[in-house]
């Protein structure tokens, strides 16, 4: 008796653990799903994996800022919005890795790592577009057999170490712009020389020094740096339409 209770315990534990493993990875398809739909800029796809839902949210965070959608209507009124007028996929490929998932029910909590490959890689010229990696926390609900996504945190973790000259030179520059925004012409024209002494072969800085002098009404130190921003990078186009309208006035 006493070996027939124990096999049938056993026999309980392996069940359980098959269907936790199969919810697993229904969840984890779930997620795939979305992640191939939001690099085809698939919305009606996209759709069918988020939960309709008025309670539905999604968060962005790093060190650059703090971003929050609320109400399944905001988030697929900003989806459809965003991809209407960006058609073109920005991502060619994103991996998902390393899965936690906690789930009772109908109800699921997942964590896992997202490296986005970007369709143009230019690591070594601004805006420094190379592999991202998020790292995601969701809540999944399932509605029917289907798991669907009710909300999600994105994060950046990579921006809260990184020390990287190109991080410098976008902070700096970003503080720069802060101040041109304050109508600080001067300090702005400040900070963006420092980022020109620092970052001497980098086109984007003449360019924001350029604009900075351009709105102080130096025209002469404006169309010098826009030309070497040109000299360095030819197709920057919003420089090239900056650098003629200065030689019209």
């Amino acid at each position: 008796m006493r070996k027939f209770t124990i096999l049938s315990a056993l026999l309980c534990l392996a069940v359980g653990s098959f269907a936790q493993n199969a919810e697993d990875e229904n969840i984890k398809k779930t997620i795939q799903a979305n992640a191939n739909a939001i690099v085809q800029r698939d919305v009606d796809a996209w759709k069918a994996t988020m939960l309709h839902d008025p309670a539905a949210f999604t968060t962005f965070i790093s060190r650059f800022g703090y971003n929050k959608i609320m109400s399944w209507d905001s988030m697929a009124a900003t989806v459809e919005r965003d991809w209407k007028a960006n058609p073109k996929p920005e991502v060619s490929h994103i991996k998902l890795d390393s899965y936690q998932i906690r789930s009772n029910g109908n109800m699921a909590f997942v964590d896992y790592d997202a490296v986005m490959t970007p369709t143009d890689m230019q690591p070594d010229i601004f805006p420094y577009t190379s592999e991202v990696r998020f790292h995601n926390y969701e809540t999944l609900v399932k509605e029917g057999d289907q798991w669907k996504i009710l909300s999600r945190i994105r994060t950046l973790p990579d921006t809260y170490t990184s020390n990287s000259d190109h991080d410098m030179e976008a902070d700096i520059n970003a503080t720069g712009y802060r101040l041109l925004g304050a109508k600080k012409m001067n300090e702005a024209i400040e900070i963006f020389k420092l980022n020109v002494k620092l970052f001497p072969n980098s086109w984007n800085v003449y360019d924001s020094l350029g604009e900075a002098y351009a709105l102080a009404g130096n025209k002469k130190a404006a169309i010098e740096n826009y030309e070497k921003s040109m000299k360095l990078n030819p197709k920057n186009e919003s420089g090239t339409t900056a650098l003629a309208k200065l030689k019209m006035k």
